[in-house]
């Protein structure tokens, strides 16, 4: 009874789409349907040409991805999902073809291309999976606009990729996989001058833009990492409608020329001062290009970045997506006032609702645990509960209640939220969620926050029944700290932090922080129970 109610409130948030197409997917297996007529494509000479990632596979074939390096054992690679099946979608991508130093390296590339084309015959392996195919075409015809010299050979295995993938898009899935099926569809119809093709991509991304991307300018998986990913998207889709205007409708250039300065906006909002990602839902650095490079990419194309400026006092509430940004004084407070994300692909949700993450100066404080690890494990199962971020988790149980891998069946709702800046008290943000309420019972979390230029409270309260209770609170491991005598002294390179934890009963422990994937850092978390419903927490500080 206990999975079938699981299975039930994880799947009565699908759309019909998803279902009839799952269905569909086992019945009609994908196939090309398109013939390659030889002809070379022309090459535009407006692309703004640019190289987004670190050097991923050497000359020597030594291949590093997701902190796991092995010198290529090829053919055997392509399919032998070692380290991970992650690591070998990662060898698919190509992402070596955009990579400093490309330029140094155009023969090696077009050897390893060829390599792929002769190793993987259509339709077979992990390489011909949707999402690989098309960050693939896209990277490789990237490549070629900024001079990588395809021959009729390379040029015919793009275009029988994108006839494949035009018959096995991902609707059962949909999110950020359509959306980059989407991306490939429609790079490869432009310049193939496949109308077919760039037809159904642009039919599909001028539903799927205002879809997938909120009115705050987040992505609606409400993933900082993801958000950058499809920030580059867009930006990528500007650039090829720009170098082949005649082929682009002016309403797909519309929409993109209009959200994305709301997602370089929200970008600046959810990152923090040193300039990386924050860790809420499925977030790691060292997947998406950093900030830095895709505010180049952007300036590239015209968009101005107005750089968010933490010394000041301000509130950015992220209405749409929930998120929460607060600074003051050169210091930053990210607060998770929202949704796990879009009801009907919830996989890369964590139960982290009403966790936070903050900066002091440019040093990180607070942070959540991170992501390293996809598949089915105890440990992604881990990093995906609520026990393993800034928040409360009551009676041993997750807020929203994550499985499996990807999947997400109950789910917390956000009941009320505000934030306000207050002449005597400073910033103060405050929401409530729902995720531990039943019908048999439960209560309501509320958690309430006041920032001020020296100090972080955290006042958390449970209306209703529980049994116990626990708050949390993991540091950078960074950071030195101790606990000795209900003090907690937390050292940092430019400030010193002290909590006074008299009368409560408070454990310092040894934790794990998982920044990228394949990586995992020792550090502290500070544990603090409830004794009653209310639990008040103060951290003052002062800087060297």
């Amino acid at each position: 009874m206990k999975k079938f109610i699981l299975l039930f409130n994880t799947l009565r948030f699908l759309k019909g789409q998803q279902i009839y197409s799952r269905i569909a997917r086992k019945l009609i297996k994908p196939k090309v349907t398109e013939t390659f007529d030889g002809g070379k494509p022309q090459r535009s000479k407006i692309w703004k040409h640019l190289t987004l990632y670190d050097e991923k596979i050497s000359d020597h074939l030594e291949a590093s991805f997701l902190n796991h390096t092995k010198v290529l054992d090829l053919p055997a690679d392509w399919n032998r999902e070692f380290p991970s099946k992650l690591w070998v979608y990662n060898l698919h991508y190509f992402e070596n073809l955009l990579s400093d130093g490309a330029q140094k390296k155009l023969n090696f590339h077009m050897q390893l291309l060829s390599s792929w084309v002769d190793q993987n015959p259509v339709g077979y392996g992990n390489g011909w999976e949707p999402y690989p195919t098309s960050l693939r075409i896209v990277n490789t015809l990237k490549a070629w606009l900024g001079g990588l010299d395809l021959n009729e050979k390379l040029y015919s295995s793009v275009f029988v990729q994108a006839s494949y993938l035009s018959n096995n898009l991902e609707k059962h899935l949909l999110g950020n996989h359509y959306f980059v099926n989407l991306k490939a569809l429609f790079f490869s119809g432009v310049i193939f001058n496949n109308k077919n093709w760039s037809q159904t991509a642009e039919k599909g991304l001028i539903t799927e833009i205002p879809e997938q991307i909120l009115e705050d300018g987040a992505n609606f998986e409400l993933s900082p990492m993801y958000h950058s990913l499809m920030v580059v998207d867009m930006l990528d889709m500007l650039n090829l409608s720009r170098a082949y205007q005649a082929q682009v409708s002016t309403r797909l250039v519309s929409l993109l020329e209009a959200y994305i300065p709301k997602m370089l906006t929200f970008m600046q909002s959810i990152g923090h001062p040193d300039g990386g990602i924050s860790f809420f839902n499925d977030s790691a650095e060292g997947i998406a290009p950093s900030k830095v490079k895709i505010e180049i990419y952007a300036k590239k194309l015209g968009f101005e970045i107005n750089q968010f400026d933490s010394s000041k006092t301000r509130i950015i509430d992220n209405t749409n997506s929930g998120y929460i940004c607060a600074s003051t004084a050169r210091n930053k407070l990210i607060f998770d006032a929202s949704p796990v994300g879009c009801d009907y692909i919830p996989g890369h949700a964590h139960a982290d609702t009403l966790s936070f993450e903050l900066s002091i100066g440019v040093q990180r404080v607070f942070v959540n645990s991170g992501t390293s690890i996809y598949g089915l494990s105890q440990k992604r199962l881990n990093q995906r509960k609520t026990a393993s971020h800034n928040t409360v988790e009551v009676d041993c149980k997750d807020s929203s209640e994550v499985w499996s891998s990807f999947r997400v069946a109950r789910r917390a709702r956000i009941v009320s939220r505000c934030a306000w800046q207050s002449q005597g008290s400073g910033i103060v943000l405050q929401a409530a969620h729902d995720g531990y309420k039943s019908i048999f019972g439960g209560c309501i979390h509320s958690r309430k926050i006041i920032f001020t230029e020296d100090s972080l409270s955290v006042f958390d309260s449970l209306r209703g029944v529980f049994h116990r209770a626990k708050s949390r609170f993991y540091f950078h491991p960074d950071l030195t700290l101790s606990l000795e005598d209900h003090l907690l002294v937390v050292k940092g390179q430019t400030f010193i932090l002290q909590s006074d934890l008299r009368g409560k009963t408070a454990l310092l422990g040894d934790s794990s922080w998982y920044p990228e994937f394949g990586l995992e850092v020792p550090n502290k978390v500070l544990e603090v129970q409830f004794e009653e419903s209310t639990l008040g927490i103060m951290f003052t500080w002062k800087n060297l």
